[in-house]
């Protein structure tokens, strides 16, 4: 969805320095840390073992008005995707659908992340009213059983809650004949689900779902190993996503198989072989309006409280780490802040460094 304007001033912003001449090209805003749920590999809010992350927890949802500025600065700045997450759900924002309503009256393409427990009748009207672009539902399990393995300590029956919550979205979609919402059913990885994924294609398709998309199970700072497949597991998981991606294609349901084969082969030390380009595509907003260059890293780069997005973009914080991440050793100082590890903005980065590795010998 970026244009050639804009990857043209990308390119020039990596060529001459540090500065970018062009807003991120896709924002991610952690509207609410308020959840109904445990996962167990959740770093927030895992029955298991909980990592908070930095930030003013007393916020526990963002603000409107903060968020409707945050939009028209956005926009401003050419920047035209914004993603809806949380470190918690975020139907449990209270004014959620204004949040929708603000952000595509601007003319953003807008993308919904949930854990899916909460859709029901009303609120699946109110998003294809809204004209919501993207529904991403998270779902670590195929099964009753697989879903008390990945959700010990929370109610079964949520399960059917998000597979019956789907059903009824792609019959109200029928009605009005809408396209919208795009469902896209995400499914991550780990030991104990990676037995049954072939079960995933049938759910994707008895929903209605547009795509599936899955992701390895990343340990965060090495915690959740536990969960982490052996090496035999990963070739097994492998075989079976060749396997499914025919099915896949016979259903003309998307995918991502190539991209999450392409973070298999590379493994877990992604900073080892391969720049990051984040620092300028993407940006990362908490509730309190701490910015961070992504949801894996712990650095801020300042606080919309007291300065405006575009005076962040470009601070010396954001400046100073565009260069670092630029190199392998830059990186490796960058540990303490950021966890790359099965990092999720490979295929980002990828593109960017297909072109850049060409011109990066001559940027001294």
């Amino acid at each position: 969805m970026t244009t050639f304007q804009q990857k043209a001033k990308l390119l020039q912003g990596l060529l001459t320095g540090d500065v970018a001449h062009t807003g991120p090209f896709y924002v991610t805003v952690e509207i609410t840390c308020r959840c109904n749920l445990h996962c167990v590999c959740c770093q927030f809010h895992s029955s298991l073992l909980n990592i908070p992350s930095d930030g003013d927890k007393a916020v526990k949802d963002i603000p409107y008005d903060l968020f409707n500025k945050l939009c028209n600065e956005l926009k401003a700045m050419g920047t035209s995707q914004i993603i809806l997450c949380g470190e918690g759900e975020p139907f449990l924002h209270p004014r959620l659908f204004d949040l929708i309503s603000v952000a595509k009256e601007t003319g953003f393409h807008v993308i919904l992340y949930t854990n899916g427990t909460l859709l029901n009748e009303a609120s699946l009207k109110y998003l294809i009213d809204l004209r919501l672009d993207i529904l991403k539902v998270s779902l670590f399990a195929s099964s009753y059983e697989e879903y008390k393995n990945n959700y010990p300590i929370d109610n079964p029956v949520n399960y059917g809650k998000v597979v019956d919550g789907l059903k009824l979205l792609a019959r109200f979609k029928n009605e009005k004949k809408s396209k919208l919402p795009l469902v896209i059913l995400c499914h991550p990885i780990n030991k104990n689900n990676f037995q049954h994924i072939d079960a995933m294609v049938h759910w994707v398709h008895t929903t209605g779902g547009n795509a599936i998309s899955f992701s390895p199970h990343h340990p965060f700072r090495g915690k959740y190993t536990a969960f982490s497949l052996s090496q035999a597991e990963e070739i097994s998981i492998i075989c079976s996503l060749y396997k499914i991606k025919k099915q896949l294609n016979s259903l003309s349901i998307d995918h991502n198989i190539k991209q999450v084969l392409h973070r298999y082969k590379i493994g877990e030390a992604v900073w080892e072989k391969l720049p990051c380009y984040i620092g300028w595509l993407h940006a990362t907003i908490k509730t309190d309006g701490m910015v961070f260059p992504c949801c894996r890293c712990d650095l801020p780069m300042g606080n919309l409280n007291e300065k405006p997005f575009h005076e962040v973009w470009n601070n010396s914080a954001y400046r100073a780490f565009r260069r670092k991440v630029l190199t392998r050793k830059g990186l490796a100082s960058m540990v303490k802040w950021c966890d790359c590890n099965f990092c999720g903005y490979v295929g980002d980065n990828v593109r960017v460094h297909r072109l850049f590795r060409w011109f990066s010998p001559f940027c001294g």
